[in-house]
């Protein structure tokens, strides 16, 4: 099928500026900005790129993940397949969840029912023949489906995950661009130890956030320099926000525009960043702020720099 747009797969840690980025992008007239924000049906377990290329263990982050991981390699083995859970998926959570504030979230958002049902139909004939084809093929019919101005560039994704699995997005999508974006690990520790979804813990989320930016640049590794951008979130948002501001332009080859600029100007603020509010959250802040700094000393180890602001 004829692709009209360029992918752009946002990402990071999690809670580490992802959302705001795209956010930001979709004010400018020559991107759309996905709806979800986060494609589940891309990176997910029993997702697209797990369907054509698996899924190694080195992806995994925890005992649990290690565990669904061996179970869905024995899946053949009892007659079932990842593709039984992707199509279970699609239909369900991937296709309409409640989100945070009681809201519709999925692909529902975007895209009629009958829409999905056809493109799924279409992919599967597809997929015996050419997986890798077919899932391509699927990714740029929903993600047109959501387009309905003209002059659309770039399809912005956000899931935080994507780094972690670039290198296998580069290859499925050869032209792709990667925003990266990098936050204070105190900041995302906490963030993320208020969430469902990951460590409960402040200390155990540093390294939960030491893990995922090693992963990150591993795979990160393997995408060329003009097709990647790193933006720390605190330069982006008030230490060096002009410079920051232009940076992604240019890497996107984009002028400026009124809306963009106007979002950029109201809602990009250190107000709004919360930044340092671990030291009221955390138990014992002293050895938490010790912990961090060994975290970055090992970081460094492994060729990782993370600037320490404040």
């Amino acid at each position: 099928m004829a692709e009209k747009f360029q992918p752009i797969f946002v990402g990071g840690t999690g809670r580490s500026g992802t959302t705001i980025a795209i956010n930001l992008l979709n004010r400018h007239s020559n991107i759309h900005s996905s709806l979800p924000r986060e494609i589940k049906y891309l990176t997910s377990r029993a997702g697209l790129i797990d369907l054509v290329y698996g899924r190694p263990f080195s992806l995994e982050e925890d005992r649990k993940g290690l565990r669904s991981n061996l179970i869905a390699r024995i899946l053949p083995l009892v007659g079932k397949s990842k593709l039984d859970f992707f199509q279970k998926n699609l239909h369900g959570s991937w296709w309409n969840e409640t989100g945070k504030k009681g809201k519709p979230r999925g692909l529902i958002q975007a895209i009629t029912e009958q829409s999905l049902i056809e493109s799924e139909k279409r992919f599967l004939e597809e997929f015996k023949v050419d997986p890798e084809k077919a899932a391509r093929d699927l990714f740029y019919k929903l993600s047109n489906f959501q387009i309905n101005q003209p002059g659309v560039k770039y399809f912005a994704d956000s899931t935080p995950v994507n780094m972690m699995q670039s290198s296998y997005l580069n290859r499925l999508f050869p032209d792709a661009l990667f925003l990266n974006m990098v936050r204070d690990g105190r900041d995302v520790a906490v963030s993320v130890a208020s969430e469902k979804w990951g460590p409960d813990d402040p200390f155990q989320a540093l390294d939960w956030w030491a893990n995922r930016l090693k992963k990150a640049e591993r795979s990160l590794s393997s995408i060329p320099d003009q097709r990647k951008l790193t933006l720390r979130l605190e330069q982006l948002v008030y230490l060096d926000r002009d410079s920051s501001y232009e940076k992604l332009l240019n890497f996107l080859g984009l002028e400026s525009e009124a809306g963009l600029k106007s979002f950029f100007d109201s809602e990009l603020s250190k107000e709004k960043l919360h930044e340092g509010t671990w030291k009221e959250k955390v138990d014992n802040p002293i050895k938490f702020e010790r912990k961090y700094l060994k975290t970055l000393k090992k970081l460094k180890e492994h060729g990782i720099t993370v600037e320490k602001y404040y």
